[in-house]
């Protein structure tokens, strides 16, 4: 076994591990789409719509590209094996990505995927967390210096994996009371992605001011 194999193994491991609340979404339809000029950007995000955390003008003035599309899908938690049984109550997920000979698939190296989990209490998004982290420090000790990862980068309870692997990419996940929240953009072959690591946590700090219980203890901080 070549050692890009072995990398591919483990690091495509970590990313299960970290989607797994999401990965029986794989080819749903009926999310809604919306370019950078349909949707306006809003303050709050919608557990019900999945709509206002992240859309097509914010991942463009952080990478500046346009054209972007954006697509948001309410994922009903019973969909997914496990959640119901954790105490999930809401899940989103978000696609930004390029339009490619006009097909709206999203494409390594010109997509980005958020995924957000509202569970019932903080401790259980904590143990997520907490799961997800140990096995990225288990595989970036394993995977030497083609990977890196940073703790705290937008809070506490936050990290950012950044692996220099064509068909990797970035990682940022971090949870904010009770909500677990990931973002991806991964590289094509030729190691390209829509956002590099510190954009995305740029991305995911746009996030995170936009979750409603965020966005609440602001203004009641003010």
């Amino acid at each position: 076994m070549s050692i890009f194999q072995l990398l591919s193994r483990r690091t495509r491991t970590v990313l299960a591990t970290l989607f797994l609340l999401v990965i029986a979404t794989v080819g749903c339809s009926g999310g809604s789409n919306s370019t950078a000029s349909e949707q306006s950007p809003e303050i709050v995000g919608d557990y019900l719509t999945c709509k206002g955390f992240v859309d097509a003008p914010n991942i463009e003035a952080v990478t500046g590209e346009s054209g972007l599309q954006a697509r948001e899908r309410v994922i009903a938690v019973t969909g997914v094996p496990g959640l119901v049984d954790s105490g999930a109550v809401n899940n989103c997920l978000v696609e930004v990505f390029e339009t490619v000979d006009s097909n709206d698939v999203p494409f390594p190296g010109s997509s980005m995927t958020l995924s957000i989990v509202k569970f019932q209490n903080n401790e259980t998004a904590m143990t997520l967390f907490d799961s997800t982290l140990a096995s990225v420090l288990l595989s970036v000790e394993q995977i030497g210096d083609l990977a890196e990862v940073k703790q705290e980068v937008i809070g506490a309870n936050s990290y950012m994996l950044d692996i220099s692997v064509g068909g990797i990419g970035a990682i940022v996940v971090f949870v904010s009371e009770g909500v677990f929240v990931s973002m991806i953009s991964t590289s094509d072959a030729d190691g390209s992605a829509l956002l590099n690591g510190a954009q995305l946590v740029t991305a995911a700090e746009g996030v995170q001011s936009r979750l409603p219980g965020f966005a609440q203890s602001r203004f009641t901080d003010k």
